[in-house]
């Protein structure tokens, strides 16, 4: 059962991303983050607020992209006690608001930090790893 909640978890921040539920996106996450998307931008990794990290992604999803789909796959999940990982391949397309630009897909795979709360699994830390990509990066 708590693996089933798990991939759920992960699955609902690409999703409801994708269909801008920001708020229920917030749900997914404690609330500090630790966050690490440097293989793609390059830089340090953060500790950063839920808050900030969702209207962070909200700002940029709404100023950049017409549409997103995020596909997660293959999620091989590790539970001890009230922790967990979760390691999925993803794949991730954009298509740009300034048509100029295309459609930017890139793949990889996710590391997800998960910890149990009283409002059930929530992520409390994740790594992106960007291992390919096509088209035009919007930034």
């Amino acid at each position: 059962m708590d693996g089933i909640e798990i991939i759920s978890v992960v699955n609902r921040i690409a999703i409801l991303s994708d269909l801008r539920d920001w708020a229920t996106v917030r749900q997914c996450f404690t609330d500090q983050v630790a966050l690490d998307y440097t293989s793609l931008t390059g830089g340090q990794p953060e500790t950063i607020a839920a808050d900030a990290l969702v209207q962070r992604w909200k700002s940029a999803f709404e100023s950049t992209f017409k549409t997103t789909q995020h596909l997660l796959g293959s999620h091989a999940v590790t539970i001890q006690g009230d922790t967990a990982t979760c390691l999925s391949h993803f794949q991730a397309r954009h298509v740009a608001l300034n048509a100029s630009k295309g459609v930017w897909t890139l793949g990889g795979h996710y590391n997800h930090d998960l910890v149990k709360t009283f409002s059930g699994w929530q992520v409390r830390g994740m790594k992106m790893t960007w291992t390919w990509e096509e088209g035009t990066r919007p930034f």
